[in-house]
């Protein structure tokens, strides 16, 4: 450029900008204006034709901030521009721009301004010098519009392109070639820039361009790239179609730019979104379980209560036959069997919830647990008429285990199948086994389960399809407690059903021990051999609720023992005190108790000198 060789002659010429006669000389001649600024953008010195046109005293600028000076002061925009370009030159970078120079309230003057650091006496400083431009030249002012709209395109990370439809090339930008994954500086064609398009948008947009061409329209879309090195980046693309005289579309421009970070945050926030609608549903749902609990089990404890309650009050008339106070007394022992069931059953739940549930293992015969709980349903099976049958191909299978709890998974699924199986049907219980497992089978004729509800069966509150009228009582937490028990011992349990009507069979499948069985299984059905077993036994009972004491003394009683009793930690305690060292031989305590509970006073027990004696 020849102001740059003339600006490095004067400067070398010189050795500093410190403008003697021949200097200012050179510099007039080359620039309209010309001095220094310190890093801060203050004046040093100003000097040049172009100030000879205003009617400012450039000697008084000096020490003022050059972007502040009135010569910016056009616009706002004009005095932010010059201050940016101080900022860059003081960083020691050369900087330019086109800005219009205020020689009076009315007239300005087109200049190119430029900024360039340098040092002098040890001293950085900066080198502003300006060229007036041709103010009736569009063809300049328009190149400069140019540079300046590509420079900031640019700078905000912005690509551009043109195409003349006509042609094969399309004119892009650096910027442009390289948001799209493409040589900064290469020719792009339109099949080039397909080629880097990923291949699940390709059709699309080259159906869009196809639209550009036939319907001029304008649009507005996203697609995604791939890069040479895999990456995959998502362009937002903007741009419109530009007719010819006669209407047709002969032209295409448009911008690109990298939308990737919005993407992924717009992705990562549906997915906050998604997680708390999640949330928000589970725990619409959890209240909607709760509100079915609570009704629920309210329901069935109250229908035995019901059944108690209203035999009880029927006894008390003393007006009924033997035959109707048999039928009560066993219709109120049968619900408070059932009741018993049921409350055990929501506790075991809330132990198996609560990671809480203990099991005792021990090498155990699987024959003898599926023989006692077979014993133990055979009369209900015979009083409904059931085919009730039993085979084993072997007498002693061990399994490594909690006896009780075996049997209670035993019991569970032989009594769901003759509950389930209308009466004249048949349930059937086999034992299989392999070299490293044992199979127990609990096959029944009876309603058998819908496709749809054998993934659900082992939920809790489920009894095949939650919803329908219920012909059978119990929470439904019986098959869940029955899983979760099989899976402790490491075992599976499975249901099997052909639909509705063809009955049901569930598979217990537990793996084997070499062990001998060391633990047999107790039948709670058992008759007590002795009708007086607990003869010349002293017990305590300390329990604060007065029904359950009275009828624990009177069973204890009946039984042969000698029974005293407490409502209370406190009456307990000094009750044992007054026996020295002559202690009951059971005490049997409530735990929950007001005032002080059954733990507290268990614990004083143990330290008496009777009992550390």
């Amino acid at each position: 450029m020849q102001l740059k060789k003339e600006e490095d002659a004067a400067q070398s010429a010189t050795g500093a900008p410190e403008f003697d006669a021949r200097t200012r000389l050179v510099f007039d001649s080359a620039f309209d204006f010309f001095g220094t600024l310190n890093l801060k953008g203050q004046v040093i010195e100003l000097r040049g034709r172009l100030f000879d046109r205003t009617n400012t005293n450039v000697e008084l600028l000096v020490g003022q901030c050059f972007s502040d000076t009135v010569f910016w002061q056009s616009s706002e925009n004009t005095a932010r521009q010059v201050n940016g370009a101080v900022t860059t030159a003081a960083a020691g970078n050369d900087s330019q721009l086109s800005v219009q120079f205020r020689v009076s309230a009315d007239e300005k003057v087109p200049i190119e301004l430029c900024f360039q650091p340098l040092r002098v006496s040890d001293e950085d400083q900066i080198f502003v010098y300006a060229r007036c431009l041709p103010e009736k030249d569009p063809t300049a002012l328009h190149e400069i519009e140019r540079e300046q709209l590509l420079r900031a395109a640019e700078n905000a990370g912005i690509g551009l392109w043109h195409w003349d439809i006509d042609g094969s090339n399309i004119y892009s930008t650096p910027r442009c070639n390289e948001l799209l994954g493409l040589p900064a500086f290469d020719a792009v064609t339109f099949e080039s820039f397909l080629t880097v398009v990923h291949p699940e948008d390709r059709s699309y947009v080259e159906a869009l361009f196809e639209r550009l061409q036939a319907e001029g329209i304008t649009y507005e879309d996203e697609f995604r790239v791939v890069r040479s090195d895999g990456t995959v980046d998502w362009i937002s693309a903007e741009g419109k179609s530009i007719s010819d005289t006669q209407g047709l579309p002969n032209r295409m421009t448009g911008i690109v730019r990298k939308v990737t970070e919005q993407k992924l945050a717009v992705n990562e926030l549906a997915k906050v979104y998604d997680r708390e609608k999640r949330a928000r549903d589970e725990a619409v749902e959890a209240n909607r379980a709760k509100d079915f609990f609570l009704a629920f089990v309210s329901h069935e404890l109250r229908s035995p209560l019901n059944a108690i309650l209203g035999w009880s009050k029927i006894l008390l008339t003393k007006t009924v036959d033997e035959n109707t106070r048999k039928n009560a007394l066993e219709t109120i022992e049968r619900s408070a069997r059932l009741q018993t069931k049921l409350i055990n059953d929501l506790v075991d739940s809330a132990r198996v919830a609560s990671g809480k549930l203990r099991l005792e293992f021990h090498p155990t015969n699987v024959c003898e647990i599926v023989r006692v709980a077979y014993q133990a349903q055979k009369p209900t099976a015979d009083a409904h008429g059931l085919d009730f049958t039993f085979s084993t191909d072997c007498d002693e299978v061990v399994v490594f285990g909690d006896a009780g709890r075996l049997q209670q998974v035993l019991t569970n699924l032989i009594s769901n199948a003759i509950k389930f199986t209308p009466d004249g049907g048949s349930v059937s219980i086999e034992v299989k086994k392999t070299p490293e497992k044992v199979a127990i089978h609990v096959k029944d004729t009876g309603q058998g389960m819908t496709p749809e509800a054998l993934p659900n069966i082992f939920r809790q509150f489920s009894q095949g399809e939650i919803g329908k009228a219920r012909a059978n009582t119990g929470l439904g937490l019986g098959l869940s407690i029955v899983k979760a028990l099989v899976a402790k011992h490491g075992g599976t349990v499975e249901a099997f059903s052909d639909g509705l009507g063809k009955g049901s069979e569930f598979v217990v499948t537990l793996p084997l021990t070499d062990s001998r069985p060391t633990v047999q299984p107790t039948e709670d059905e058992k008759p007590i051999q002795s009708q007086r077993p607990l003869m010349d036994k002293r017990i305590l009972i300390v329990e604060d609720d007065a029904d359950s004491r009275e009828v624990l003394e009177l069973f204890l009683r009946q039984s042969g023992a000698g029974v005293s009793s407490a409502d209370s930690a406190k009456a307990a305690f000094e009750m044992l005190s007054g026996y020295g060292n002559h202690l009951p031989d059971v005490i049997i305590s409530d735990l929950a108790m007001p005032d002080e509970d059954g733990y507290s006073l268990l614990t004083r027990i143990r330290q008496m000198p009777a009992t550390l004696g």
